[in-house]
């Protein structure tokens, strides 16, 4: 699961460069006091939106693949959502778009801010891999880095260690048990500054710092304790230094960045108690349409357990994305993802198969504005093992079953009227309404 790392120069020219689908960075006292109290006011509107004050749907966008940014019609889609996060690398810039690469990614996201002044915008990063590219200069500093302070990490044979060979990424110590270099600091501090400097100091536009594979246990065996020997992940020792170097990371980015939100990218629930309540932000990757997907080998009930164990343990403003992967005309499919992260106060992001994260799909429920919720999310099915959710506007239902399900509404209640699917949402009235297994429908009052 996650994210590819910063892509190099060559692959950063390619439109289908993307996050990994295989499971797989204040000169005076009033300017810092106003940066703080604008996160606090934001972080009040959140706390007010979990109250109940929130209004559906949020959509989020992960769009680290494509890095045409500075394209007007690709801007006015990104603007379209409620949180989105891009995938600058260093050097960015289109030829004659911006006198610097610092300036480019700036122009670029000021623009898309300036058609959706409320979008919360992050910028992609990874802590526990890097690339061994001498010849790539978005990438350089990182190799270089890791090799003057041997800070790869290393099996018993003294060779680098990979979780998979598919984007030619190798692992990092990033471990208290690595030596300092001549500044006392280690990867998880080295790697905070410089992701700092290079997207955050002079970009205030950027509101999210997002960490990729925010994993637990390590994917990989090594020598993360410099003992000769390869460790096993799940070992007690090993764990604690790992979810201790994770947060190191965010610690020192907190140091450095007060305002900015923390988001991981993560296969847990972010219960262990070095994590929880420690990133304001979690993105849920794939949770449905992969082979590899919670829903695919776990099952609805237990991908739902994962999506509110997330929610309670990321601390306000609590930005929870509930990503999904899939084929932008399978209506069936985007209905049932979409109705289940509405049973809680998560973002939705759907992802193209086609495009990966190079794209904004559209569907018609987007459209409609269901308000704030009525109820709190559910807890139990509501009838016939239908879950239920109810909005200012509207009715969500879904059926997680792998039987067809009949359930009576209320007076009152019309399907959405839509192009994509007019067999479904034909704007009739409805007492009744037949879900085939797996599916899900928005009604509207």
């Amino acid at each position: 699961m996650g994210f590819a790392v910063e892509p190099p120069v060559t692959a950063a020219k390619s439109a289908s460069f993307g996050m990994r689908v295989d499971r797989r960075a204040f000169s005076t006292f009033l300017v810092s006091a106003l940066v703080l109290a604008g996160l606090r006011s934001r972080v009040a509107t959140a706390e007010e939106a979990a109250a109940g004050a929130a209004t559906f749907p949020r959509l989020m966008g992960v769009n680290i693949g494509a890095k045409h940014y500075h394209d007007a019609s690709y801007q006015k889609d990104l603007s379209r959502l409620d949180v989105v996060i891009l995938g600058f690398y260093k050097g960015w810039g289109p030829s004659g778009y911006a006198p610097d690469t610092t300036s480019a990614i700036r122009k670029a996201v000021k623009a898309i801010k300036a058609r959706n002044p409320a979008i919360l915008v992050g910028q992609y990063t990874i802590l526990n891999e890097a690339f061994d590219k001498p010849d790539d200069p978005a990438t350089v500093d990182l190799r270089d880095k890791l090799y003057a302070s041997q800070w790869w990490l290393l099996n018993a044979a003294g060779r680098k260690v990979q979780w998979t060979a598919r984007y030619s990424t190798w692992e990092t110590n990033f471990t208290a048990w690595t030596r300092p270099d001549a500044k006392g600091q280690r990867w998880p501090e080295w790697l905070a500054e410089r992701n700092f400097a290079t997207f955050f100091r002079d970009i205030p536009e950027f509101d999210i710092m997002y960490f990729d594979n925010v994993m637990a246990p390590p994917r990989v065996k090594g020598d993360w304790n410099l003992d000769g020997r390869d460790d096993d992940p799940r070992n007690p020792g090993i764990l604690a230094a790992h979810y201790a170097g994770h947060l190191a990371h965010w610690n020192h980015v907190r140091k450095l960045h007060p305002g900015t939100l923390l988001m991981g990218n993560t296969d847990n629930d972010l219960a262990n108690p070095e994590w929880r309540n420690q990133l304001d932000a979690a993105l849920l990757e794939g949770m449905m349409g992969e082979r590899w997907s919670m829903e695919t080998w776990g099952g609805w009930a237990r991908m739902m357990e994962r999506y509110r164990a997330v929610l309670r343990n990321t601390r306000p403003p609590r930005i929870v994305g509930f990503n999904v992967h899939g084929n932008v005309t399978d209506y069936r499919f985007f209905r049932y993802a979409y109705t289940s992260c509405l049973l809680d106060d998560g973002y939705f992001s759907f992802t193209d198969k086609s495009r990966g994260y190079s794209s904004v799909p559209w569907f018609d429920e987007y459209d409609y504005k269901l308000g704030t919720a009525l109820s709190r999310p559910p807890t139990a099915a509501w009838s016939q093992e239908v879950w239920r959710r109810d909005f200012q506007n509207g009715i969500v239902l879904v059926n997680p079953t792998n039987a067809t399900k009949t359930v009576t509404v209320e007076p009152g209640v019309r399907r959405l009227a839509g192009r994509q699917d007019p067999a479904v949402n034909n704007g009739a009235a409805v007492s009744q309404v037949t879900l085939a297994p797996k599916d899900g429908i928005v009604l509207r009052k």
